[in-house]
């Protein structure tokens, strides 16, 4: 017994400080892995994702061995319940130099009793008695937290589980693919089956999870989980460069043990996956199972030492989760405070450019400029959820700072989201998806659903008292709502610091997804989203029924994107030549909170051969407008502009009347279309534009587009686009969304209206009906645009020193601005309207919040 407690003390030592302390030099892979927060669910085999970013991170070192910590282990289970199964107990140690002080690794600074305890957790008596009482709620907390995970349907399985189980603890590679190295699977390592199989097991055998009762404390069970668990650490791999630079020199491919090329796997996923089972199994774990359980999880949390491009955003959370999980497991303060204080040091507004994390705005970027609320913003917020709602009323709880930043994403969260109607589920905008947009929704990944407990949204959010957290969750909880704007909200929003705007009518939502010099188009890594480039050149999604969208991404057209003004297929769609950094810097748009203007300068950053100026302008009354300016291209590829592309939905009409046929439609002169509840108006300017429906069935291919397997389908498509014969031809049109055909017919011969100039200086449309202009200065120099406005008889002038967009509202004289470009400090404003003459000065936020709106009045 003594022997085993030295073993494992040594064990600890060595290990928490080989993690921790040394400085590995080998590169940091870039590739990503599947993001699964549910322990134990099954995953379908194509899931992926994770992250490529830059963090600071402190020394941990001194978290090592604390003297605040102990390890209280009974030296063995029951031999009678648990197998003896030789199992590595030592780790080789690295290669790297490491430099410890001796004062770190003297036998004082851990404590390990020599007496059987009740807990592999129990807290040391050198903790303070608030302390230790706080783990300890903690630790319940994190216990009902795993469980309440774990899916009743996988335990269904259990019993199977055992009766194929080999001697050896391993399944047969019929259920379970063992492939390792680099000749295993990048995306979605299906070896973690292992673990996902044992955390269930795990979760019976510790109580609390439906249908398993027959296994709670069951010795015999015991065994089992021993022999899976034995199986894992005797193959464990041995080389700490692979965990990160597998495939490389310093891990060539030959190196034994079960490892993944995907730094994912051996940083967050296997360790996610095995603290949990240990925390579930405490006290049962023999000297050596913990000690194997403790170098699994240290290794993945001393990644912090180094400061890898990987560690931000919702990949921070993971791996302090993870030392979390090992604080509690063995009651060490130090590393639960470090843990915590990583927690919350991410845990705030970034406002650096590209930078992965929460934004001033609502938005969430990772993967250095990529919108990604839908997945990593969302596995980003279950990680807090979980952390803090197990941390609340203690030291480790969020403070206000903290609380505020997790309420500003709830407070953008809730623009991104849409209804499907017939489902009655709720999902996230696909602009805020990424590469996930090539998953169907069966898959289970991001496009599958919001993917969060809104009760445990609400519990948080009582819990510190944020109206943004309760609000989400009220709201998205109902299922009242018979259109796509489940959320309820109605207006307008421009999250400046992702190019991405969101309009909100009763029963519809529009958002236009853009990027710039700031911001990244979208990603392939895994083969995943291969022919996602042009998703961010101004892509528009409207939602009505929910549906529209919905798993129709393997069998569309990826020229025709819907919203885009594209040269159609000038750029070849190919993995490494899908993300892409913009080249222009004038995107972005100006918001009221109830009406806006987005707008967007494009240039092909890959073929730098085509160039466009587009500006979208939302107006009051579900009347949206868009203008078209300033084309050109130096290739023969014919020029679109893409009115939508969805799901086919019923009747097609054009100019009042129904389209019967199917196929490839052109109609030369047309002035208005109506599909699906979305009209669309065509000024007489715009007769050498010739518009082109195609309608019918389309094979896709889900495989082609990244890792799902699911079999190929065949969808209904509906998509409509305008051809610009003539590129030096600005045009505009006119969209009414959520609106019946005969309602819109009425509508179509009514609206007011007016475009005041469309070229390549300005963009700028009236509507007479709320007096409201608004106005997109492309120039650097700003320029001047004059209308009429139905209560004057004089034009009106207004006039920029610099390139901003711009919401001048006549009737109550406020004026809106903004700066797209994000690089002016200040801009002045003229109003002349015949009879008087004001002149604003608007100083312009800058870092950030550089982009975002400012209001005046005259």
């Amino acid at each position: 017994m003594k022997g085993s407690l030295a073993l494992a003390s040594t064990f600890f030592i060595h290990s928490l400080f080989l993690q921790l302390s040394a400085a590995l030099d080998a590169p940091h892979g870039a590739s990503h892995f599947s993001r699964r927060k549910h322990f134990g669910r099954s995953i379908n085999p194509q899931a992926q994702s994770s992250a490529l970013s830059t963090v600071g991170a402190t020394d941990v070192s001194s978290i090592a061995a604390s003297s605040t910590s102990a390890i209280s282990m009974s030296s063995t289970a029951s031999a009678s319940s648990i197998s003896s199964v030789s199992v590595r107990s030592s780790v080789q140690a690295s290669s790297t130099s490491i430099t410890v002080s001796a004062s770190a690794l003297s036998s004082s600074s851990i404590q390990a009793t020599s007496t059987q305890a009740s807990t592999a957790a129990s807290p040391s008596t050198s903790v303070p008695a608030q302390t230790a009482a706080e783990i300890k709620t903690i630790t319940q907390r994190r216990l009902s937290t795993i469980v309440g995970g774990l899916s009743t349907d996988r335990a269904a399985s259990i019993s199977s589980w055992i009766s194929t189980l080999g001697p050896d603890g391993k399944w047969p590679a019929s259920e379970v693919d063992y492939t390792t190295a680099c000749a295993a699977r990048r995306a979605n390592w299906p070896a973690q089956e292992h673990w996902q199989r044992i955390v269930v097991m795990a979760g019976a055998f510790h109580g609390g999870l439906d249908g398993t009762s027959q296994f709670v404390k069951n010795d015999t069970f015991r065994a089992v989980i021993s022999r899976a668990m034995d199986f894992w650490f005797s193959n464990d791999f041995t080389n700490d460069a692979c965990i990160d630079s597998g495939g490389s020199s310093s891990c060539p491919c030959d190196t034994p043990g079960l490892w993944n090329t995907n730094w994912f796997s051996n940083t967050i996923l296997i360790p996610e996956l095995s603290s949990a089972t240990c925390l579930l199994l405490n006290n049962t774990l023999t000297s050596t199972q913990l000690s194997n359980c403790t170098h699994i999880t240290l290794r993945a949390y001393g990644t912090f030492t180094r400061n890898p491009t990987f560690l931000a955003g919702a990949n921070t959370l993971d791996v302090a989760k993870v030392g979390i999980d090992q604080a509690l497991l063995t009651s060490n303060v130090s590393l639960m405070t470090d843990a915590y204080s990583r927690v919350h040091r991410e845990l705030v507004i970034q406002n650096a450019i590209k930078a992965d994390g929460i934004r001033a705005d609502g938005s969430f970027g990772q993967h250095a400029g990529i919108l990604y609320n839908g997945n990593y913003g969302k596995d980003y917020t279950n990680d807090l959820l979980n952390i803090e709602v197990e941390a609340a009323g203690t030291e480790f709880a969020a403070n206000n700072a903290s609380q505020s930043a997790l309420s500003t994403l709830f407070d953008g969260d809730l623009w991104m989201t849409y209804r499907n109607v017939l489902s009655g589920r709720n999902f996230w905008d696909f602009a805020a998806l990424g590469r996930f947009i090539s998953f169907p929704v069966i898959d289970g990944q991001a496009s599958a659903g919001l993917g969060m407990n809104l009760s445990r949204v609400h519990e948080l959010g009582e819990e510190w008292g944020a109206d943004a957290l309760i609000n989400f969750a009220n709201t998205l909880s109902q299922n009242s709502s018979n259109s796509a704007n489940g959320a309820k909200l109605n207006g307008n929003r421009m999250f400046y610091a992702n190019d991405y705007m969101v309009h909100r009518g009763q029963n519809y939502v529009t958002s236009v997804k853009m990027y710039s010099k700031r911001t990244v188009n979208t990603e392939c890594t895994n083969t995943q989203n291969p022919l996602g480039f042009h998703l961010s050149d101004g892509v528009v999604h409207t939602y009505l029924q929910g549906n529209e969208y919905e798993d129709i991404s393997a069998a569309w057209d990826w020229n025709l994107i819907p919203g885009i003004t594209v040269d159609y297929g000038a750029t070849a769609l190919s993995c490494d030549r899908t993300g892409f950094t913009g080249i222009e810097a004038f995107v972005g748009g100006a918001s009221t909170g109830r009406i806006g203007v987005a707008a967007m300068r494009y240039s092909n950053p890959f073929t730098k051969a085509f160039h466009f100026q587009k500006a979208w302008f939302f107006f009051e009354n579900d009347i949206q407008h868009v203008m078209v300016s300033n084309i050109s291209s130096t290739t023969t590829a014919p020029v679109f502009s893409v009115l939508d592309q969805r799901l086919h939905v019923g009747e097609v009409s054009i100019d009042s009347v129904s389209l019967r046929e199917t196929g490839n439609i052109t109609r030369a002169g047309a002035e208005t279309l109506w599909h699906g509840g979305v009209g669309y108006v065509f000024p007489r300017s715009n007769a050498n534009t010739p518009l082109h429906i195609q309608v019918g069935n389309k094979k896709g291919n889900w495989s082609a587009i990244g890792t799902s397997t699911q079999p190929p389908p065949t969808v209904d498509l509906f998509a409509a686009s305008l051809e610009h014969k003539d590129i030096r031809q600005a045009i505009s049109y006119t969209v009414l969304p959520g609106i019946d055909k005969d309602t819109f017919h009425i509508k179509s011969k009514t609206i007011q209206l007016r475009s005041v100039q469309n070229d390549g200086h300005i963009s700028a449309v009236y509507d007479p009906v709320s007096d409201v202009v608004m106005s997109v200065f492309w120039d650097t120099t700003g320029g001047s645009t004059s209308f009429t406005s139905n209560s004057k008889t004089a034009p009106i002038t207004v006039k920029s020193s610099g390139n901003v967009a711009l919401v001048f509202n006549h009737r109550t004289g406020d004026v809106t601005v903004s700066d797209p470009s994000q690089s002016l400090q200040q801009v002045t404003i003229q109003i002349n309207t015949g009879s008087s003459t004001s002149n604003l000065v608007f100083t312009l936020p800058s870092g950030g919040l550089a982009g975002n709106s400012v209001t005046k009045k005259i």
